[in-house]
């Protein structure tokens, strides 16, 4: 009965120590991939928010939209064919060069009228549709500073060091399990009869 229960624990531990690998190399490899394909996005195809299947994200970062949207809130961001008044879609604002989250409140043919919920006054230009980004269909509250920080050079070498300490963690477990193994398996050992040498004559 001990040597199952012991056997189970090591399989469990085994187990432990494959999935933390997986998900530490798994997360550094997904965020690397993630900043190589946004840098060639915006600097080879000039697509500031690059998006997959009509997908995208962004971290925003002023508090225009708040209560319901804040600074360094991490959104999520769909591409339709048109969109509604009370949608919140992100632009691309030429006049000054950035992109912009805020509701729509009229919409007509030539485009949409937008505000943010916290500002006084509209926007005081039309968004064409060929600037519409996308709705914001997500948000994930401080969740953008998070993401904003990984995607720092300092914040890639930060999530390296944790998957190498979640490596080396998960290594140091399985080597002390194999010594406990070792260890009662050689108290479990039969002793062996010593020779004492001596002969019937």
């Amino acid at each position: 009965m001990e040597q199952q229960t012991a056997s189970r624990g090591r399989r469990a531990l085994k187990i432990l120590h494959l999935v933390l690998r997986i998900l530490a190399w798994a997360l550094v490899g997904l965020l690397l991939a993630y900043n190589v394909y946004v840098l060639v996005a915006r600097y080879a195809f000039g697509e500031g928010i690059p998006t997959v299947f009509g997908y995208g994200c962004a971290v925003v970062e002023t508090g225009s939209m708040e209560p319901e949207i804040a600074a360094g809130d991490f959104i999520l961001i769909r591409a339709q064919e048109e969109y509604a008044v009370g949608d919140m879609i992100t632009f691309y604002d030429s006049a000054r060069g950035e992109y912009v989250t805020h509701r729509v409140i009229a919409a007509s043919e030539s485009g949409y009228t937008t505000k943010g919920d916290a500002n006084n006054v509209q926007d005081s230009f039309t968004v064409p549709h060929a600037a519409v980004v996308g709705k914001v269909v997500g948000v994930l509250g401080w969740f953008g500073s998070v993401i904003a920080f990984l995607q720092t050079p300092f914040g890639i070498l930060v999530l390296l060091a944790a998957a190498a300490a979640c490596w080396g963690i998960s290594a140091l477990v399985r080597y002390a399990v194999g010594r406990r193994r070792e260890a009662a398996e050689g108290e479990a050992a039969p002793p062996e009869k010593e020779e004492n040498g001596e002969q019937d004559g």
